[in-house]
């Protein structure tokens, strides 16, 4: 009975000095995030209409670069427009992920997740 309780303290301890370590290790990583500060990324929704004529060569080109997966396509529904989500640091960053040949037809919209008490915030401000 007596080993069994060094046993359990034994193993206590070292859970506790591991949690003690790993606390230590979550401290340590925001300073290191702030020495390399990456530019603020925000979420777009790219809206890429084109011609029922252009469509191939919009697929064939988004498929050169790498990219065809990463578009949700309107186009078997008879809706020629092609949508994406994307972390981009602005409007233009996120347009420039469309093809070229209709990148000037294309729109982003910057879009932002709602939470209740950002909801709550908004109903406040409109009162």
């Amino acid at each position: 009975m007596r080993r069994t309780t060094l046993v359990l303290v034994g193993c206590l301890a070292m859970m506790l000095m591991a949690a003690s370590v790993f606390a230590q290790g979550e401290k340590a990583k925001p300073a290191m995030k702030s020495k390399m500060a990456m530019p603020a990324m925000s979420t777009y929704m790219i809206e890429s209409p084109h011609t029922e004529e252009e469509c191939m060569a919009v697929m064939d080109e988004t498929a050169k670069m790498k990219d065809l997966g990463a578009w949700s396509w309107g186009c078997m529904d008879g809706n020629h427009t092609a949508y994406r989500m994307v972390q981009a640091k602005d409007e233009a960053a996120a347009l420039a992920m469309v093809p070229e040949n209709v990148r000037a037809k294309a729109h982003a919209y910057k879009v932002t997740k709602m939470t209740p008490a950002m909801l709550a915030s908004a109903h406040k401000q409109h009162m």
